[in-house]
């Protein structure tokens, strides 16, 4: 089925022509979709005389909330990316993202920057198109590249990127294992909507694949006394910026994210991140999951395993324990499995995290 296309060529067409080409629509009784509607107000808002624009985080670790970002410094984060990828005027990129979130209104802001060829889609959960030419860059989700990847269509869409981005959460084992294969050039990135997008990088696939993430220029990054990130870069007005993830830093300013600060199980005096148990016991699960802390008399918290499926029966959650036993340790093993038909998720498809009683 094939998507309409919204180009955006910032390589022909100036400010006047865009704001002309946006007012048109709205004064003519144009009733777009949802995501093309978002995406005019956006040109709008940026060609505003206003100094900043508004953004909403993701939510995975509470209610969404709308923050100001200063648009000088979102170029200055957009013209790190260009640099970054070698972008040039005219470069044709993909944007399949939704934009009420930052990664996408910084492709955006990279298509004004670097007078860009967008061709915009509608974000889903499949970001196939059968109308955009060969793309120098594109930006999905793991679970969007994961999708792409199950289709020939979509596999020979994908070797139709030079370069892909990859962000908003983390890779999956078995999609890292696919991605080392692929003649495209794949990126993970690290960041959040209060850094306008990513601070940092790591490659997946290729030549330089890390398993580490690497700031990009004019990015310093250090750790507290709570082993989380701090992040300050001038160029986009950071200095000395607390995050919530725990790392550590290695020679040469590599660095891996162990999990989330608030999402720590400590379990007996024991720190356990659920996010690396996740990542033990993924090969064993085809369904989403997730791990939490359970209250425990004994121990305090104890980590325990929330499934998105109908209730499996005894023998086949003995059988996954048995499995995924050989790979934790005594204290990481979930004690109890939970099953749940849907999880909640934010408005971008991250699970939410939910904790039992």
């Amino acid at each position: 089925m094939q998507k309409k296309i919204l180009r955006l060529n910032f390589g022909s067409f100036d400010k006047k022509w865009m704001l002309n080409y946006a007012y048109a629509h709205l004064r003519d009784n144009w009733s777009p979709a949802p995501w093309k509607k978002e995406l005019i107000y956006f040109l709008i808002d940026w060609y505003s005389d206003k100094d900043t624009v508004e953004a909403l985080t993701s939510g995975s670790t509470g209610a969404p909330k709308t923050i100001k970002l200063n648009k000088k410094f979102m170029e200055n984060s957009a013209a790190a990316t260009i640099d970054f990828f070698k972008l040039n005027k005219n470069d044709k990129v993909l944007l399949a993202l939704p934009v009420k979130y930052i990664a996408a209104k910084m492709m955006i802001v990279r298509g004004i920057t670097g007078k860009l060829d967008v061709y915009c889609i509608e974000p889903s959960l499949y970001p196939f198109s059968e109308l955009t030419p060969p793309l120098d860059f594109a930006a999905f989700t793991p679970a969007q590249f994961s999708k792409l990847l199950e289709t020939t269509e979509g596999k020979t869409f994908v070797k139709n990127i030079k370069k892909v981005l990859l962000g908003g959460a983390p890779i999956p084992r078995a999609l890292e294992n696919k991605i080392k294969s692929l003649e495209t050039d794949v990126w993970h990135s690290y960041g959040m909507t209060e850094t306008m997008s990513h601070i940092a990088l790591r490659k997946v696939n290729g030549n330089n694949a890390s398993d580490k993430f690497y700031p990009l220029q004019n990015v310093e990054i250090s750790v507290s006394e709570q082993n989380t990130l701090v992040i300050t870069a001038p160029h986009l007005g950071l200095y000395n910026m607390q995050t919530n993830d725990i790392v550590t830093i290695f020679p040469g300013h590599g660095f891996t994210v162990h999990g989330r600060k608030d999402n720590v199980i400590n379990s007996g005096g024991v720190k356990l991140h659920p996010e690396e148990i996740e990542r033990k016991i993924e090969p064993f699960l085809s369904k989403p999951f997730y791990v939490a802390p359970a209250p425990d008399t004994k121990f305090g918290e104890i980590p325990v395993l929330f499934i998105e499926d109908e209730e499996w029966s005894k023998t086949k959650t003995e059988r996954l324990l048995q499995q995924i036993e050989k790979t934790l340790s005594r204290l990481e093993m979930p004690k109890s499995v939970f099953f749940k038909s849907k999880f909640r998720r934010t408005g971008n498809g991250k699970i939410i995290r939910e904790k039992t009683d």
